[in-house]
C-alpha cells in the first residue's frame, strides 16, 4: 500500500525546484567545469563583479572567460551561485521581482510585463546619436535628472586600436566595447548606440560602487540581467552592495558576437568610417558617417556568434525593470516593455516630462516578438 506524502515532505520537494543559491557548496572549480569548460559562459561578468579573486581574461582561441587569480579556491560559493549558467530558478526569481500578484501568463514567451509601447526620444541630440530613436538613453536621462539613479552603467566604445588588425581599419577606432559609469547627460550620450560584441558589462556595477554611487542604473543584455537578478534575489550571507542597483534596463537579444567580428568588419570597411551597426531581419548593417549603408547577410557572420549565446532562451530580457528592442516598431522607434512597478513609473514619468513620446503597439507587433522569442527558446533547447 502506498504511503501518503507528509505535508512537510511535499513542501521540501517543492522548494528544491525554486531553491536560490546555497553557499559554501560549490566554488570556482565547479564553475569552470560546469560552465567555462562546456563553453556555455556568456561572459556577463557577474562572477568578476562580486568576487575580487576573479577576472575576465582571454582564454583558448581568444575567447574571454573568467579566471581565478589566486591558487586557493575558498569555495565561498559566490561565483557559482550568481552565474546565470549554473542554474536559473525563474519561478522564484520572478516571484521576488514582480510579486505574487503578477505572474507569467500561461505559455507566454515574453515574461511578466505591466504595459508595452513603441517609443522614441524627444531629444534631437539623442535621436541623432542613439539607436532606434534613443529610447534607452532618454529613459536613463529622466531617471538621472529625477534622482531615481545617481549614475548609469552603460556600454560605450574604446578609442584604442584593436590588436592584430591588419590593413584597412588597423588604426584607432571606436568599436571595442568598454563599460562607463555615466553621471551626466553628456556621458549618457557616449553610450548611445548598440555594440555587437561580447563584453562583461556587469563589472561596471562594481566600478560604480567603487566610485561611491548609491543608486545605480544598469543597461545590459538578457544574460547580464539574469546574473544581476540572481544576486539581488539570493538569500546569501555576504554584503555585496547589490541593494544599490535601483534600475535595470534590458535589451532584446537574439545573439551576440566575439571581438573577431570587428576583424571581419575591418576587412570590408575602415572602422574609423563606421557610424553605427544594426541588425534588421537577416542582415547585419554597417552605417558610415556619410549616410552610406552596407548590408552583410547574417549567415556570413554566423561563425562569430558567441558560443554562450546558443543556450540562452531569453530574447526580451524578461527579468529587467524595462525591456527595450527594435522588433515590431517602425524605423526610428523602439519597443518598450515596462515590467516592474519602478519600470512603469520611469516610462510614464519620462512621457509626462517630455523625454520620450510613445504610441500604442499593434497586436500583430506582439505576435512578431513572441514568434522570435519562441524561436530563440527552440534553438537553445
Amino acid at each position: 500500500m502506498a504511503r501518503e506524502a507528509d505535508p512537510g515532505e511535499v513542501g521540501i520537494e517543492e522548494r528544491k525546484y525554486v531553491r536560490l543559491p546555497t553557499f559554501m557548496e560549490r566554488g570556482f572549480v565547479d564553475l569552470q567545469n560546469e560552465v567555462t569548460a562546456k563553453r556555455i559562459c556568456c561572459v556577463c561578468g557577474t562572477c568578476a563583479a562580486f568576487c575580487d579573486k576573479i577576472t575576465i581574461n582571454e582564454g583558448e582561441g581568444g575567447r574571454k572567460e573568467p579566471r581565478f587569480i589566486e591558487n586557493y579556491d575558498t569555495v565561498c560559493g559566490l561565483c557559482y551561485a550568481f552565474c546565470p549558467r549554473t542554474f536559473l530558478p525563474l519561478p522564484e526569481i520572478e516571484r521576488r521581482i514582480f510579486g505574487e500578484e503578477r505572474k507569467r501568463a500561461e505559455g507566454d514567451t515574453l515574461g511578466v510585463y505591466r504595459s508595452y509601447y513603441t517609443v522614441r526620444s524627444k531629444k534631437a541630440d539623442i535621436i541623432e546619436k542613439g539607436q532606434d530613436g534613443g529610447a534607452v538613453t532618454s529613459l536613463l536621462a529622466y531617471a538621472l535628472d529625477e534622482g531615481i539613479i545617481d549614475c548609469a552603467v552603460v556600454t560605450t566604445s574604446d578609442n584604442k586600436p584593436l590588436q592584430g588588425l591588419r590593413g584597412r581599419g588597423a588604426g584607432p577606432h571606436k568599436w571595442k566595447p568598454i563599460t562607463k559609469v555615466a553621471r551626466t547627460y553628456e556621458e549618457l550620450k557616449e553610450g548611445a548606440g548598440t555594440k555587437y560584441t561580447i563584453y562583461p558589462c556587469v563589472v561596471g556595477v562594481k566600478e560604480a560602487m567603487e566610485e561611491g554611487c548609491n543608486a545605480i542604473g544598469f543597461v545590459g543584455l538578457p544574460c547580464q540581467v539574469q546574473g544581476l537578478r540572481k544576486v539581488q534575489t539570493a538569500e546569501q550571507p555576504y554584503d555585496v552592495g547589490i541593494e544599490k542597483v535601483r534600475l535595470v534596463i534590458g535589451l532584446f537579444c537574439m545573439e551576440n558576437f566575439t571581438e573577431a567580428l570587428l576583424d571581419f568588419v575591418a576587412s570590408v570597411k575602415d572602422l574609423d568610417e563606421v557610424n553605427k551597426f544594426d541588425i534588421k531581419g537577416e542582415e547585419f548593417l554597417i552605417y558610415g558617417y556619410g549616410g552610406d549603408r552596407q548590408a552583410i547577410r547574417l549567415d556570413e557572420v554566423k561563425e562569430y556568434i558567441s558560443e554562450g549565446c546558443l543556450v540562452c532562451m531569453d530574447f526580451t530580457a524578461e527579468l529587467a525593470d524595462i525591456s527595450v528592442g527594435s522588433v515590431s516598431s517602425e524605423e526610428g522607434w523602439s519597443t518598450v516593455f515596462a515590467r516592474t512597478e519602478r519600470g512603469e513609473e520611469v516610462v510614464k514619468g519620462a512621457l509626462e516630462k517630455g523625454y520620450i513620446e510613445a504610441k500604442e503597439m499593434e497586436i500583430e507587433g506582439l505576435k512578431s516578438i513572441r514568434r522570435l522569442a519562441k524561436n530563440k527558446r527552440i534553438r537553445a533547447a
